[in-house]
């Protein structure tokens, strides 16, 4: 029989498993041959040293900034410590590199991205049409936004009031009342070209939940939005948001600010500017469910239906994602760093990229780095912790949990003693409660569908030998294998001694300190950026 005339055969092992791509090997990262890491180790002392010099208080930056460029040179180097794999079948070892866990580097802030998304999905976001609500904001309030903490929470509070309150309206149109909303919002603090742009990237069902009679929360869906309302919904925020900002402007011009974080402020008001002139006023664009009101932008086009999980946690990761992608950087034969732009700029010569000098580039991700203890995942409405609603939304079914592999941990050295489980008694079912967090082999599968923990030759499990950190030990075994067993070297200063200090940027890179940051006597008019 030829093999056209057979029959149509299908058999998944597991549900889904004909479609997944082919698991790929897992190759080791190396952060120091990536142009990041080039730029951070070469002129890392020239930032900071320049940062001292030009304040007054000889103090540069905050010690979280300095701290997280330091711990990204020792991010991934094998030098610093590793964790060694060893094949039970035939023999065959690798290294994992430690990591940072910063939020500096690239790969850490995709590790937390991807772990915090699939914990939305897996855990808090039940099925629902999703839509996300994009807020920005006008660039005359971006530097207070950037450097005010508590300022972006009043905005983000105000924001997701008046959105709710337009959803209760909506719902009580239809005839019913006492519904609630719920978002999860992911705080950005950058633009396209490596500018500082405070916006909200907000994640709301197209609907509402209302608690039934039988104790659960049940979602009742919505019509979406149209032109109009997103029109009306722009104007609103416009009016009350503008409101606040004029009234926060107003008192940051009276405000004394501290003079140990003036290189910071420096480096935000900097990167507010784009590095290059821009040729004209943007043409205007008509995009649907997208307004803008007095520099207030607002846009809800994008949308994930109720039954693609997979789409809403890509949504998540976008809205999780780092401010710059390695892929998109290099380095010019004049040692400038050239960064490639997601989509051409709207101007005559139609830019594709940016060009910046290495510490004009360094001081930009210093504006960028959020600060410690600031969480950049909000969760307001039936989503906060304190509502009454959130132990009664339907639990949402994880993904992917069957052929997951296993954790990057140390074995246990004894088995628990069993206990009573629900199983136990009659009707009962275990529950097993699923982990906070995701191991880093989980996610590599889970993401990028490659097998970190799996031998390349045999395709058996590899077990854990020996987490390692002590230098002589690490040296020993990177000697045996050819290794670099020294971490990359960092640049010295190469500011000359002599340098003028009178200000603080050169005015040939086209910097600006924004108003906000200096005596309202030293206040000047400057034209706003597209």
């Amino acid at each position: 029989m030829p093999p056209t005339a057979l029959p149509p055969l299908f058999f998944e092992r597991t549900p889904g498993a004909a479609s997944r791509p082919v698991a790929r090997p897992y190759r080791r990262r190396e952060p120091d041959q990536t142009v990041l890491h080039t730029v951070v180790r070469g002129h890392l002392e020239t930032l900071l040293d320049e940062a001292r010099r030009r304040n007054d208080s000889c103090i540069g930056y905050p010690h979280f900034i300095e701290h997280e460029f330091r711990r990204y040179l020792d991010c991934g180097i094998l030098a610093r410590g590793f964790a060694r794999l060893r094949c039970p079948s035939c023999g065959f070892e690798r290294l994992v590199a430690f990591s940072c866990k910063g939020r500096l580097c690239p790969s850490c802030w995709a590790r937390r991205a991807g772990d915090t998304a699939a914990g939305l999905v897996d855990q808090v976001l039940p099925e629902a049409p999703y839509r996300q609500w994009v807020l920005t904001f006008p660039w005359e309030v971006r530097f207070l936004l950037g450097v005010d903490a508590a300022f972006l929470s009043e905005m983000l509070t105000a924001f997701l009031r008046t959105l709710f309150a337009w959803f209760r309206h909506r719902h009580r149109l239809t005839g019913g009342a006492g519904a609630e909303p719920g978002a999860v919002t992911f705080l950005q603090r950058f633009g396209g070209s490596l500018n500082l742009n405070p916006h909200f990237h907000s994640l709301l069902p197209d609907g509402v939940f209302l608690q039934d009679p039988d104790g659960q929360a049940k979602f009742l869906p919505l019509p979406p939005p149209t032109d109009k309302d997103i029109q009306h919904l722009t104007a609103r925020l416009a009016k009350r948001l503008g409101a606040m900002a004029r009234r926060r402007l107003a008192e940051a011009g009276m405000r004394e600010w501290d003079p140990d974080q003036a290189p910071l402020h420096a480096s935000a008001g900097e990167a507010l500017r784009l590095p290059f002139r821009h040729g004209g006023q943007d043409a205007p664009r008509d995009k649907p469910l997208c307004a803008r009101v007095d520099g207030f932008s607002l846009h809800a086009a994008r949308t994930v239906a109720q039954d693609d999980r997979d789409g809403l946690e890509r949504l998540c990761r976008y809205g999780l994602r780092a401010p710059f992608s390695q892929d998109r950087l290099f380095l010019d034969p004049d040692g400038r760093v050239r960064c490639r732009l997601l989509r051409p700029w709207p101007t005559p010569d139609g830019r594709i990229d940016l060009v910046l000098d290495p510490v004009a580039f360094l001081r930009r991700l210093a504006a960028l780095v959020p600060a410690p203890y600031q969480n950049l995942v909000r969760y307001h409405g039936v989503f906060a912790n304190r509502s009454r609603l959130r132990p009664l939304l339907p639990k949402p079914t994880p993904r992917h949990r069957h052929d997951a592999p296993c954790s990057l941990t140390a074995p246990d050295p004894a088995p628990k003693a069993r206990t009573p489980a629900a199983e136990d008694r009659p009707g009962g079912e275990a529950k097993v409660p699923l982990p906070r967090h995701l191991s880093w082999a989980r996610l590599l599968k889970r993401v990028l569908d490659v097998e970190a923990l799996t031998c390349t030759r045999c395709a058996t499990p590899m077990v854990i030998v020996a987490f390692l950190s002590d230098p002589a030990v690490l040296q020993r075994i990177l000697d045996h294998l050819g290794l670099p067993a020294a971490p990359p070297p960092i640049a010295p200063s190469q500011r000359p001694p002599d340098d003028d200090d009178s200000l603080p940027f050169p005015d040939d890179q086209d910097t600006h300190r924004c108003c906000a940051a200096r005596p309202a006597s030293d206040a000047r008019t400057t034209r706003a950026p597209p």
